[in-house]
């Protein structure tokens, strides 16, 4: 399935819906809070399900949309040093296991993207023109 931003709303719009339901002491209500879907939970076939019921905006996230359960993750996989694992803790249900390897590697391909480097000044330097117009406007 194509994840585009419909994609993560409607399944930012599951995990709401799901955790309604659920008592606040359940189990799999926690992991849902932390962007986790239990085994038992279909969520591809649920989140299709909803974007095909539900008319959700496929412009950008917003910063809200991205950091709320685990859903930045969720799109940039790669960013995550090891692999999930659930626990038995009630606070912290998930845990990553991963080597010093897998994270000195995840930290050296994050530097080596030039390309992202020039397109986030390039985005900084416009909100700063922009902002610097609105001011001698003022």
């Amino acid at each position: 399935m194509n994840k585009t931003p419909k994609y993560y709303r409607a399944r930012i719009a599951l995990i709401k819906r799901l955790m309604a339901k659920m008592d606040s002491d359940d189990p799999a209500r926690v992991l849902l809070r932390n962007g986790v879907f239990p085994d038992f939970i279909d969520e591809i076939n649920l989140i299709k399900e909803l974007i095909y019921d539900e008319n959700f905006s496929n412009s950008p996230l917003t910063f809200e949309e991205i950091t709320s359960f685990n859903t930045w993750f969720n799109i940039h996989p790669e960013k995550v040093a090891g692999k999930e694992i659930i626990t038995s803790s009630r606070e912290f249900p998930i845990t990553i296991k991963g080597t010093k390897d897998e994270i000195i590697s995840i930290l050296k391909a994050s530097n080596q993207n030039p390309k992202q480097d020039f397109q986030f000044q390039l985005k900084l330097k416009t909100k700063t023109s922009k902002a610097k117009l609105k001011l001698l406007k003022l």
